[in-house]
């Protein structure tokens, strides 16, 4: 099943009008902060623009990071390269879930549609035998979700 995902434009967005704002103050003054400044206005722009997706096949889970339709990132990895799945909480009401694996990033998983995407994950892991580890704060919003 494929998941989807895209930053988080609410917290980036308000932000660059400041930056570009500040962008022009700065340039008639200091051009290395200038430089600086055009840069972090380049990284927010391109920061609206980026798509994540997950995808839990019969025997893989593949992560996939997309700016525009661009893809720019892929790991796909098998069950016994998986060490476990960690399960936590990343705000009040949201779930995280970090897969770690045996070499290379691990993936974080958080955010995506539709949201039982935690119980796919879990379904996986326990066919596969995964060690899966639950914090409190994690059970405490199964219970409540």
């Amino acid at each position: 099943m494929l998941f989807k995902a895209t930053a988080q434009k609410n917290i980036n967005f308000p932000l660059l009008p400041l930056k570009v704002l500040l962008f022009v103050q700065v340039f008639q003054h200091d051009k290395i902060v200038a430089f600086l400044l055009l840069f972090a206005i380049f990284c927010s722009l391109l920061g609206l623009f980026i798509r994540y997706e997950f995808e839990i096949d019969r025997d893989t889970l593949t992560y996939r990071i997309y700016i525009l339709k661009v893809k720019v990132y892929e790991k796909t990895v098998k069950p016994k390269n998986i060490k476990k799945i960690v399960f936590k909480r990343l705000s009040w009401k949201a779930k995280l879930a970090i897969v770690r694996v045996e070499n290379g990033w691990n993936m974080r998983i958080a955010l995506f549609n539709p949201p039982n995407v935690f119980k796919e994950l879990e379904t996986f892991a326990s066919e596969y035998d995964i060690d899966i580890q639950k914090t409190s704060d994690y059970k405490i919003l199964e219970k409540t979700s």
